[in-house]
C-alpha cells in the first residue's frame, strides 16, 4: 500500500494497515492510568477537597485527566477500526487514517502540556502530601507516554514527500545521464522514486561500517572500501530500481503469500506422487516386512477358498526399479495392476527426480551412491577450511575445549594468515583428521576477490585436495554480490582453457583466476605432480617435497558456497593441464556459470544441494522473478494484512487469500450493494511499476547463469498430510522453530532447471549452512552402508 503520509512526511516502514497492534498496545497501556483516576476520585482521595484552591487541586487535576484519557482511547479505537479496513491494495478505505493521526498528534500535544502542568504543580504548589503523589504519577505518566509516541513517530516519518524527492533527484535533461539516474517514461507512474547507484553505494558502505562496529571486526570489513562497491551498487539498483511505494510489512506479507502458494503446490504434488497416501513416508519399512505383509494377505485369501491366487499382467506404468523374487517366492506374491488415469498422467515422474531412501531396496543407481560417498568424504575439507568460527558453531559444546587443548602448535611457514594461536590450522586438522605435514599450503588471508584456500594431501583416497573457503567475511559478501555475468573469452585465451563464448559470475571468476595465479607463483602443483618440471618453487612459503612425489595422486577441488563456485571455475582453468581432475561443489550458488559451460562441466563436476537452499537457487534472473512474483501476489491479495500474517501460525488455502490470476486484481467494495469490483489506483500503480521493470530488463538484458555440473539433491520427504502444514514451525520431523532436522533425507539426481526458482520456506537459510550439508551427507552414507552391510549378511 502507499506509504503513510502525515504532516508532509512519509514513512517507508509503516503503512496505515500496520497501526492496529500499536494502537491496541497503547490503549491497553493507558488503562492503568484511567483506572487510577477512577479509583482516586471515588475511593482514594484523602486530604484534597473540591474547593478551587491548592487543597482541591489534586481532585480537579485528576478528574480533568479522565476525559482527556477517554478521548485519547476513542482515538485509538478509531485507529484500530480504520486500520483493519480494506486490503493491502485497497487502501482507499483507510483514507481517514492521516486525519486521525493528525488529531492524535494535536491531542497528544494537549496531553503533554497537561502532564507538564501537573508536574509543575507538584513541584511548585503547596499540595497535601498524600494526594500529591497521585498528581505526580498522572503528570509523569502523560509526559512519558506522549514522549514515546512522538519519538516513535519521528523515527518512522523520516522521508519527504514523493514529489519533492523526484524534483531533487531528476537531473537536467540536457546533461549526460546514467541509465540508473533517469526516470523512465512510464505512463501514470507519478509515484516513482528513482534510486541511483550513488545512493546504493552509500547504503552498502554504511551497512559494512555498521557491521564492522557491531561485530568488532570479527568478520572483517577492512577491505570493503573497494572499487567493486560500485558494481555491487549497480546490482542492487537494478533489483530494487525505483520505489513500488510499499512498506516493509507489505513485502513480508508478499513473501508469506508466496510461501503459502508454494506450500499448496507441494501439498498437491506430494499427494499425487506419494506411494503411501496414509501414514508417514519417513517410516522406513524393510523388504522383509513388505513380503511378510503380502504373505499374510495371500494366506488369508487361501483360507477363504482362493487356492490359486490370481495374477495380473504388470502395468506398463510400473517403475522399472521394482524388486523381483525368484522361485516359489514369486508364485506366492500377488501382482496388482492399477490403471492409470488422466489425473495420474498429469503427475508423471518422468520429468521429475525420483528420491531414493538410503534403505530403499530398489536403489540400484551405482553412480549415484558412489558419488554420494565421495561427496560425504570430501565435505570435511570444504567445512574444515572455514576455520575456528565454523568449528565452534558446529560443535557448540566441545568445540571450544577441543581448540583450547589443541591450539598449542608450532608455527608452520606454509600456513599463512592465521592468528597467534593457530586456531585456523587447528580447526582444519580437527575437522579433516589430517596431520600438519599433510598440509602443503594454507592461506587464511581474505580480501575482496581473494578467498582463503588450502592445498592438502588425502592419503586415504590418494588425492591432492584444493579446498576453497566459502562466505565468512564482509569481503566475501562483497564478492558474492558482484553477480553480473562476465565473459570468459579473455580467461580462455589467456590460460588455454574451456569457456570461450561463455559467461561466469564476475566475483567467482576473479577469485578463481586469483587462486590460479597464486598456485602458479608458488609452483605447488608442478612440485606435487611433475617430476620433470622446471617451474620455480617458493620454498619458504610451501611444505616442500620432492618433485613429482605424488604423481600417482589425483586432483580434487572442493568448496562450499562462494568456495564451490570458485572451485568450479578454477577446475575449468586447471583441466587443460590436469584432465583427470574432479570438482565436488557443496551448495554452489545458482549464478556460477552459463548453462552451456555448466553442462560441459558435468563430466567432472558434482554438486550437492540440500532442501530449499536459497543460495543454490539465487541469481539475478531468479531474484527478479521472485520480486515480480511478490508484487503480483500483493496485487492479487483479497484479505487484510493481519489475515495474511496469521498464515504463519495457521494454515489457510491460498484461494482464501488471493484473487485468481485471471481475474482483475482488485478488491470488493463492501459498501456497494451490487458488490461490483472497482479498480484500485494502487493496483494501477503496481502495474505501471512492473511495466517499468520489464522495460529495464528488456533494454538491459543480463546473461543467464546456473548451477554447475551434475547436481545431487538431498530432500527430506514429508508425509502428504504434513506437507500442507504451517511453513514456519509445523513441518513434520522438525526440531523446532530454530533447529531443523538433519536426518531421514532422500537423494536423487536433480532435474534440469530444478533450481531456477527461489523457494520460500523455514529451512531455506539453514539448508545452506556448511555444517548441515556435511551432517546430512554423513547421515545418508551411514545409513547407506548399514543397508549394504545388512544385505551382505542376508546373502551370506
Amino acid at each position: 500500500m502507499p506509504a503513510l503520509e502525515v504532516f508532509g512526511r512519509r514513512s517507508r516502514v509503516v503503512g496505515s494497515d500496520d497501526l492496529y497492534c500499536p494502537a491496541l498496545f497503547l490503549m491497553l497501556y493507558q488503562l492503568p492510568l484511567a483506572l487510577l483516576c477512577v479509583l482516586y476520585a471515588s475511593l482514594w482521595r484523602r486530604c484534597s477537597s473540591t474547593s478551587l484552591d491548592d487543597n482541591g487541586l489534586p481532585f480537579w487535576y485528576i478528574l480533568g485527566a479522565a476525559p482527556l484519557l477517554f478521548f485519547r482511547g476513542c482515538i485509538y479505537l478509531m485507529i484500530m477500526q480504520v486500520s483493519a479496513k480494506g486490503t493491502i491494495v485497497d487502501h482507499e478505505r483507510r483514507v481517514l487514517m492521516p486525519r486521525i493521526l493528525q488529531v492524535h498528534a494535536l491531542w497528544s500535544i494537549l496531553l503533554f502540556g497537561y502532564g507538564i502542568a501537573g508536574v509543575c504543580c507538584w513541584y511548585y504548589r503547596d499540595i497535601c502530601r498524600p494526594d500529591a503523589r497521585f498528581v505526580l504519577a498522572v503528570g509523569g505518566f502523560l509526559v512519558a507516554e506522549v514522549s514515546f509516541t512522538f519519538t516513535l513517530g519521528l523515527c518512522i516519518l523520516h522521508d519527504t514527500q514523493v514529489e519533492e524527492v523526484i524534483n531533487q533527484e531528476k537531473p537536467p535533461v540536457s546533461s549526460t545521464l546514467d541509465p540508473y539516474d533517469v526516470d523512465r517514461e512510464v505512463p501514470s507512474s507519478d509515484v516513482y522514486v528513482p534510486h541511483s547507484q550513488r545512493l546504493w553505494k552509500q547504503r552498502c558502505t554504511r551497512c559494512c561500517m555498521c557491521m564492522r562496529c557491531f561485530t568488532c571486526n570479527l568478520f572483517g570489513g577492512a577491505g570493503t572500501s573497494h572499487d567493486s562497491m560500485s558494481v555491487v551498487a549497480k546490482v542492487f539498483s537494478r533489483l530494487f530500481y525505483g520505489s513500488p511505494d510499499l512498506v516493509i510489512s507489505d513485502i513480508v506479507a508478499g513473501f508469506i503469500l508466496l510461501a503459502a502458494v508454494q506450500a499448496y503446490e507441494d501439498h498437491h504434488e506430494v499427494i499425487a506422487t506419494s506411494p503411501h497416501r496414509e501414514g508417514d513416508e519417513e517410516e522406513e519399512e524393510t523388504l522383509g516386512k513388505i513380503r511378510a505383509r503380502i504373505r499374510a494377505s495371500t494366506s488369508k485369501m487361501n483360507l477363504m477358498g482362493d487356492k490359486t491366487p490370481p495374477t495380473t499382467k504388470p502395468s506398463a506404468t510400473a517403475p522399472a526399479s521394482s524388486s523381483t523374487v525368484d522361485g516359489d517366492e514369486a508364485n506366492r506374491l500377488v501382482s496388482i495392476d492399477i490403471p492409470s488415469t488422466s489425473d495420474d498422467a498429469r503427475f508423471e515422474m518422468s520429468s521429475k527426480p525420483f528420491y531414493y531412501h538410503p534403505t530403499d531396496p530398489h536403489l540400484n543407481d551405482v553412480e549415484l551412491t558412489e558419488k554420494l560417498k565421495e561427496l560425504a568424504h570430501f565435505s570435511k575439507y570444504a567445512i574444515g577450511i572455514y576455520g575456528w568460527m565454523l568449528y565452534v558453531w558446529s560443535h557448540p559444546w566441545s568445540g571450544t575445549f577441543s581448540l583450547a587443548f589443541s591450539c598449542l602448535r608450532r608455527n608452520r611457514s606454509y600456513v599463512h594468515g592465521d592468528n597467534w594461536f593457530h586456531l585456523g590450522q587447528t580447526a582444519l586438522q580437527l575437522e579433516t583428521k589430517i596431520r600438519s605435514d599433510d598440509i602443503v599450503y594454507a592461506s587464511f588471508r581474505n580480501s575482496v576477490y581473494q578467498p582463503a584456500f588450502a592445498v592438502m594431501l588425502d592419503h586415504e583416497r590418494k588425492e591432492v585436495v584444493i579446498a576453497i573457503r566459502g562466505t565468512l567475511s564482509l569481503e566475501d559478501c562483497l564478492t558474492d554480490a558482484i553477480a553480473y555475468g562476465m565473459s570468459m573469452n579473455d580467461v580462455a585465451d589467456r590460460w588455454g582453457c574451456d569457456g570461450s563464448g561463455e559467461y561466469a559470475h564476475q566475483g567467482f571468476l576473479t577469485c578463481a583466476e586469483s587462486i590460479y595465479l597464486e598456485l602458479n607463483r608458488l609452483g605447488i602443483l608442478e612440485m606435487l605432480f611433475d617430476e620433470k618440471s622446471t617451474a620455480t618453487i617458493v620454498t619458504h612459503g610451501v611444505n616442500v617435497c620432492e618433485r613429482g612425489a605424488y604423481h600417482d595422486y589425483g586432483l580434487v577441488l572442493t568448496g562450499h558456497s562462494l568456495g564451490a563456485g570458485t572451485a568450479c571455475l578454477l577446475s575449468v582453468m586447471l583441466r587443460a593441464k590436469y584432465p583427470q581432475l574432479r570438482c565436488f561443489a557443496f551448495s554452489p550458488p545458482g549464478c556460477t556459470m552459463s548453462p552451456g559451460l555448466a553442462s560441459r562441466c558435468a563430466a567432472f563436476t558434482y554438486s550437492v544441494v540440500v532442501g530449499d537452499d536459497i543460495i543454490a537457487r539465487s541469481s539475478l534472473t531468479s531474484a527478479e522473478a521472485l520480486r515480480d512474483n511478490v508484487l503480483d501476489l500483493i496485487g492479487r491479495s483479497k484479505v487484510n494484512k493481519a489475515a495474511i500474517l496469521r498464515q504463519v501460525i495457521s494454515w489457510r488455502n491460498p484461494d482464501e487469500l488471493l484473487h485468481r490470476s485471471s481475474d482483475e486484481h482488485t478488491a470488493f467494495d463492501d459498501d456497494n450493494e451490487t458488490r461490483e469490483r472497482v479498480r484500485s489506483p494502487f493496483i494501477a500503480h503496481l502495474s505501471n511499476y512492473r511495466t517499468m521493470l520489464q522495460r529495464i530488463q528488456e533494454s538491459e538484458p543480463i546473461h543467464e547463469l546456473t548451477i554447475p555440473g551434475r547436481v545431487v539433491h538431498l530432500k527430506r520427504v514429508v508425509r502428504a498430510k504434513g506437507a500442507a502444514g504451517c511453513w514456519v514451525c509445523c513441518r513434520p520431523g522438525g526440531g523446532g522453530i530454530c533447529c531443523t532436522a538433519r536426518t531421514n533425507y532422500r537423494f536423487a539426481w536433480a532435474a534440469e532447471g530444478q533450481f531456477s526458482k527461489i523457494r520460500i520456506g523455514r529451512t531455506m537459510l539453514d539448508d545452506h549452512f556448511p555444517d548441515k550439508v556435511h551432517y546430512v551427507l554423513q547421515n545418508c552414507v551411514k545409513r547407506l552402508r548399514k543397508t549394504e552391510h545388512e544385505h551382505e549378511q542376508e546373502c551370506l
